[in-house]
Parts: structure tokens; C-alpha cells; sequence
């Protein structure tokens, strides 16, 4: 009879410390609570196959394009040569200008679409001209190659990273 009793006491004991698995503890919901202010101050997570993750590289300032694609690049490889003076491919991209063999484009505005895509409204100068163009830069093979769709007239260019 003793055992019985301990038996029914300790059953009883063990059931005040039984929660109900659909009710979370107290550390799981502060946790909750932490991820959901957390995602609420943060606006810039973006969901890919339910899992949140950081949006693109904001843009670096206004009218400034994404450090990515800075640098030389060259539409053929003699382009990249620096010894070389018919270097007429050659693209340098700093964070507010392009500037090319006869001509310079001052970024007026972006719009940037991923961490590699971006719409740029460029000023141009160049040859005693002036003229403004609306021109994509995406970043391709592993950001090794640039690619610029001019919109009007309608013509594409693909540099390398020098």
C-alpha cells in the first residue's frame, strides 16, 4: 500500500511539472519576441524559400553605385594593358561616374534591383556633347564581367574585370 501511495504522489508530482507542448516557455516566447522586433526594426530582410535573408547592399549615398562595381574593366583584354594608348574599350567605375575612352557619364540617379543589377539615369559629357541616358549595369560570372544595356538606342556591351 506504501508503494502505491509514493507511486500516486510521485505522479502527481511529475504532472505539476508537465507542460503542455503546444504552450511555449517562457525563454521560447522572449526568444519569439526577439527574432519579431528583431525582423520589425530590420525592414530590410527579404524571404527566399521561407527563410529570411539580408536584402542587396543598399546603395553607398545618393546617386552612388554599389562598391561591386567599381573598378577597371576592359571589353577586350588590350583594353586592361595600361601600357597600352588605344585603350578605347576600357570602362572605369567610380562610385558616381563612368568614364570612358572619349567620354564621361555622371550618375544622376539609381535604381538599384538586386546586389548586381542596377538602373542608372547618366549625364554625359564628351566630344564638346552633352546627353543624358537611362542605362542598366548588371554584374555577371561571379562578378567578373559587366554588362551595360544602354536603352536609346538599343545596344549591349560586356566588359571583364581587369
Amino acid at each position: 500500500m506504501r508503494s502505491i501511495a509514493a507511486l500516486i504522489g510521485l505522479s502527481v508530482a511529475l504532472a505539476g511539472c508537465h507542460r503542455d507542448s503546444a504552450e511555449p516557455s517562457g525563454k521560447d516566447r522572449k526568444a519569439a519576441a526577439a527574432i519579431d522586433n528583431a525582423v520589425a526594426a530590420n525592414s530590410t530582410a527579404a524571404e527566399i524559400e521561407g527563410l529570411p535573408v539580408p536584402a542587396p547592399s543598399p546603395i553607398f549615398g545618393d546617386r552612388k553605385l554599389p562598391v561591386a562595381f567599381a573598378g577597371r574593366w576592359g571589353m577586350t583584354k588590350a583594353d586592361c594593358d595600361p601600357n597600352r594608348m588605344d585603350d578605347k574599350g576600357l570602362l572605369v567605375v567610380e562610385p558616381d561616374t563612368l568614364k570612358f575612352y572619349e567620354s564621361r557619364a555622371d550618375v544622376a540617379a539609381i535604381d538599384q534591383h538586386s546586389a548586381g543589377a542596377v538602373t542608372v539615369k547618366l549625364n554625359f559629357t564628351g566630344e564638346g556633347q552633352h546627353w543624358q541616358t537611362l542605362t542598366d549595369l548588371q554584374l555577371d560570372a561571379g562578378d567578373t564581367q559587366l554588362v551595360r544595356i544602354e536603352r536609346s538606342p538599343a545596344h549591349t556591351y560586356r566588359y571583364t574585370r581587369c
